[in-house]
């Protein structure tokens, strides 16, 4: 009896192991059905070549196994007959329920400090959880949709990847050339456009070619040609994107005013001389008295309104002329920086301020009436201690203050 039942335990051990090993098979040759079906419209282009279809794949694979995908914000499984989202930076999947949290949360913390009504005058944006990347308070997602955004509510397929309308993705590719997507309704980014194009190399010499969209910017390797932005020489580089480098040799360059010439980097001809101008001005009367430049003089610095040496008042006189002066009081403030000068509208420079002050010595023991530009240097010697803290200074004081009456 006891034989019998060990045999009969473990005839049906077999059995279950048996059939869970059978269960994978039939569910990884399911699933490898879904793909090769999801794949089929993009490979049939690519003549069967699905390499750069690794990264979609790992996505997808991610999709089938159980407890692959996981929320970030709940920390939970997300399963196939849950509402998600998907962030269109890191196509990393959420549940709808928790990213309507989160950006919620995140509107808040942001628009806490603000009063209601400045929240209202800016769309404050939220950040996905994982890449950070920014969506409008407007973008918040409030429906549950497909990978590709066709259908809403997508129903539960088990022939289909989780969250797939099974239709043609159709979404534009990044960087946009033109064409879609022909995988179906897909998880993660849309593979590189494997559409054909015939398209020449950078330089525009060679013959043009059938090549992969996603790769049709491609070189010849011969010498680029293009005339350099010194208009001298021509770009040696092999046949390349963008513009040509900077010119790398030396010639002669003339001035900008064109009046010397030195050997200088075909890259940098723009150079000044040390000359003044000297040409002509529109008046015919002066000349220019600007250093080398480009470009015109300009106007005579002597034409229009002028205004009399203290500003006050403007004339308009020929440039032959001076401007006289205006009569009032010149006013300008004094190199001691405390008085303005007394004096009529006058030319040239102001003289010395001569109004008296109370004057006080650095080390205060003496004050003194005296004109303010002459310093006040009492004859009381200095009694701080030096920096040897032994000795006296025992220098007469040459620093003085001021002080206003």
């Amino acid at each position: 009896k006891k034989a019998n039942q060990a045999a009969a335990k473990k005839l049906v051990e077999d059995q279950l192991s048996s059939s869970s090993e059978d269960d994978d098979e039939d569910a990884e040759a399911k699933q490898g059905k879904i793909l090769d079906k999801t794949f089929t419209i993009y490979t049939s282009q690519t003549d069967g070549d699905a390499s750069e279809l690794e990264r979609t794949r790992q996505y997808m694979n991610e999709a089938f196994q159980s407890g692959a995908m996981t929320c970030l914000i709940c920390i939970a499984s997300v399963k196939r007959n849950q509402a998600v989202w998907s962030c269109c930076g890191c196509f990393c999947i959420f549940h709808l329920v928790c990213i309507q949290k989160w950006a919620k949360d995140s509107l808040f913390l942001v628009s806490s400090p603000l009063t209601d009504d400045d929240f209202g005058k800016k769309d404050y944006p939220w950040p996905c959880p994982k890449c950070r990347f920014e969506y409008k308070r407007s973008e918040t997602p409030s429906r549950y949709y497909c990978y590709c955004g066709k259908v809403e509510n997508p129903a539960v397929d088990p022939w289909l990847v989780p969250h797939s309308c099974g239709q043609i993705c159709e979404r534009e590719f990044k960087p946009s050339c033109g064409h879609k997507c022909l995988l179906l309704c897909h998880p993660g980014p849309c593979p590189p456009c494997p559409k054909m194009v015939t398209t020449t190399c950078h330089c525009k010499k060679a013959k043009a070619v059938p090549r992969r969209c996603s790769a049709k910017e491609w070189s010849c390797r011969l010498p680029c040609g293009r005339t350099l932005l010194c208009g001298q020489h021509v770009c040696e580089n092999p046949c390349h994107a963008g513009d040509c480098q900077p010119c790398p040799r030396v010639s002669k360059q003339r001035c900008i005013c064109g009046r010397q010439t030195a050997e200088r980097l075909c890259a940098s001809p723009q150079w000044q001389c040390d000359q003044v101008c000297g040409k002509c001005l529109p008046c015919g009367n002066h000349t220019c008295e600007q250093v080398c430049h480009a470009g015109p003089c300009g106007d005579c610095p002597r034409s229009g309104k002028r205004s009399c040496p203290c500003g006050k008042t403007k004339f308009t006189l020929p440039c032959t002329e001076d401007v006289p002066t205006c009569g009032d009081s010149c006013d300008k403030v004094l190199e001691c920086g405390i008085h303005k000068c007394s004096q009529r509208c006058h030319r040239g420079p102001c003289e010395i301020c001569r109004q008296e002050v109370e004057k006080q010595c650095r080390c205060g023991k003496h004050t003194k009436r005296m004109p303010c530009h002459k310093p006040y240097l009492c004859e009381t010697k200095c009694t701080k201690i030096r920096d040897c803290q032994k000795h006296q200074c025992r220098r007469k004081v040459v620093v003085i203050h001021v002080r206003r009456l």
